[in-house]
């Protein structure tokens, strides 16, 4: 006589379900699109700091300028607040070019508006010094999604032509 014979429910193991393989296409998808966010907020931040440098190298070329306009210009815009920029060959305003491959030429990929600012120094005693000054360089421009921006860059002048300084 034989034992009762047992037959084995035990499933092979050898392969996926299909809710395992869902579910693994799920945390895939949510991945990918989480890289796929990051790499659209990279290439928007790089193009933002690209415009800030950009406004860096114009903010130091007026400052350069600045150096070489006599010291009426300067002393004509003492307290004036925030201007345009008066002085022969300055601009109010820069754009940056862009050679695009398929727009037949150059195309205007953002203006960086320019201003300055003259203030008095105060001597010891809390006149005003006749001769230095302080002469900030502001460039602002606006980014998309983000606030207004803007860089600014400053430096003291002397007056070497007076004799007085």
């Amino acid at each position: 006589m034989t034992g009762p014979v047992r037959i084995s429910s035990q499933r092979s193991t050898g392969g996926f379900t299909l809710v395992e393989t869902l579910f693994a296409m799920v945390i895939l998808a949510v991945g990918l699109l989480t890289v796929a966010v990051m790499q659209l907020e990279a290439l928007s931040q790089g193009s933002a700091g690209r415009h800030t440098g950009d406004a860096s190298a114009t903010a130091r070329s007026y400052l350069e300028q600045v150096q070489r306009i006599p010291w009426s210009e300067l002393d004509g815009a003492v307290d004036a607040g925030w201007i345009a920029p008066t002085w022969i060959g300055a601009l109010p305003s820069v754009n940056t070019t862009l050679a695009l491959p398929n727009a037949g030429g150059p195309a205007v990929e953002h203006t960086y508006n320019i201003t300055w600012r003259v203030t008095e120094i105060p001597d010891g005693v809390g006149n005003p010094n006749p001769c230095l000054r302080d002469v900030e360089i502001r460039v602002s421009w606006s980014e998309e999604e983000i606030a207004n921006k803007a860089f600014d860059l400053m430096t003291r002048r002397y007056n070497w032509g007076d004799a007085n300084c």
